[in-house]
């Protein structure tokens, strides 16, 4: 049978067909309807159902993911809040602006009081960082052991933060002729440090010297 014979074929002349040809004949049509609902329904519904099946995976991922984040939401902002406590206090500790020279002339007062010799009291370059400003001064005193051992406790005790650094701690040359002044000059001891307090920046700026 040619293609054309199949073009002009006739209802009629399937019904002449023998028992075995329409067999074969219906097995292939039904089968050619078959590939065709399987291309134009099943495969697009499929495709679909994958899609829908990704989607829905991938959403209760993220919904896990915000359940945990819900979780730990509380104990995060009640961690917030210690911090912001804490920033809060330590900034208490900072001196403004014009509370520097009162906070010098108290550094002066702790080591004059507990009986030092100030040689040098120097305000050095202020430096800027990103957040704050470190205000350093050179001091060079003189006492004993006592008084400076004293004097840092107090400036340690100030309501404000001053840190110590850059410590050199030598033996007054001896000077007197006295066995008295000998004694006394066991005793003294010369403490050269820089003393430094620091002063928040509300605003930010580059890092400098001034």
């Amino acid at each position: 049978m040619t293609l054309d014979d199949i073009r002009h074929l006739q209802w009629e002349d399937i019904l002449q067909w023998p028992i075995q040809t329409k067999a074969i004949a219906l097995a292939v049509l039904i089968a050619v309807m078959g590939v065709v609902f399987w291309l134009e329904f099943v495969l697009p519904e499929m495709h679909q159902i994958h899609d829908l099946t990704v989607q829905t995976q991938h959403l209760k991922t993220q919904i896990r993911q915000e359940q945990r984040v819900a979780l730990v939401l509380p104990a995060y902002q009640a961690q917030i809040k210690v911090m912001d406590h804490r920033f809060q206090r330590f900034l208490t500790q900072l001196p403004d602006r014009t509370q520097i020279p009162s906070l010098l002339d108290n550094i002066t007062l702790a080591g004059r009081s507990r009986g030092l010799n100030f040689e040098l009291f120097q305000p050095l370059h202020r430096i800027n960082q990103r957040f704050y400003q470190e205000i350093p001064v050179k001091l060079t005193v003189t006492g004993t052991y006592g008084q400076l051992g004293r004097f840092v406790a107090a400036v340690n005790a100030l309501s404000r933060i001053v840190v110590f650094h850059d410590l050199d701690i030598t033996r007054v040359p001896y000077t007197g002729k006295s066995l008295a002044a000998r004694a006394l000059s066991k005793q003294k001891l010369t403490m050269q440090c820089t003393a430094t307090t620091y002063r928040y920046l509300k605003h930010k700026g580059n890092t400098k010297n001034g």
